[in-house]
């Protein structure tokens, strides 16, 4: 897994090594590696693509969980879903989950969330980089069976797994009642490891709220 000393990465890593699957965490720095207690941990560079697909080599599946808000400079996301598209079929794995954003959700046929006035400024231009990369998964030539998991526009929050969540393909938010959506992280990565298990989107983008 990529991305597991993250927030929402940890949040999937934990998900997976409770229901009993064998974890490698995949990262720059080991110091934040080893806090995913269960985990495998090796330190490599995303960017270094023969010692990523070294390390890639005879796992069943990737999970990445990549984001960056400490520059402007948000070119790392759509960098790493192209690199992993690369790499991925040379060590011979073929299924990749992506834990997205959701700012690329369309709130009408053709309207982004992002574009609209009043869309949060400190989260636009991670948006854009996970809209480019979705867009760079969609165009790949079938290689690789991509799934893409967004969650609510504006309503992710830290919190534990309820289960009172719902998922669907496409690029509408799962909204409720009152017309918004919103989720807890450990139910979002329970939404990616059911995907793992049982298969729903492949090479789709998928929603999951309540």
């Amino acid at each position: 897994m990529i991305g597991a000393s993250g927030w929402l990465g940890g949040a999937v890593a934990r998900e997976l090594l409770a229901r009993g699957h064998e974890v490698t965490a995949i990262g720059r720095d080991s110091s934040r590696l080893a806090a995913v207690e269960g985990a495998r941990a090796v330190a490599v560079d995303v960017n270094d693509r023969e010692a990523l697909a070294a390390v890639l080599a005879g796992h069943d599946a990737v999970v990445c969980s990549v984001t960056d808000r400490t520059t402007d400079d948000r070119s790392i996301i759509p960098r790493t879903a192209s690199i992993l598209l690369e790499v991925l079929p040379q060590a011979d794995v073929r299924r990749l989950l992506w834990v997205g954003g959701g700012g690329s959700l369309e709130i009408e046929p053709g309207e982004r969330a992002v574009d609209q006035p009043g869309f949060p400024e400190q989260y636009k231009a991670e948006a854009l980089a996970q809209a480019e990369a979705l867009a760079i998964l969609r165009d790949s030539n079938g290689d690789v069976d991509w799934t893409y998991l967004s969650p609510p526009m504006h309503h992710l929050e830290p919190g534990e797994k309820t289960g009172g969540y719902r998922v669907q393909g496409g690029d509408s938010p799962v909204v409720g009642e009152n017309g918004e959506g919103r989720i807890s992280s450990g139910d979002l990565a329970s939404a990616l490891v059911d995907e793992l298990e049982q298969p729903q989107f492949a090479r789709q983008r998928f929603t999951a709220g309540s």
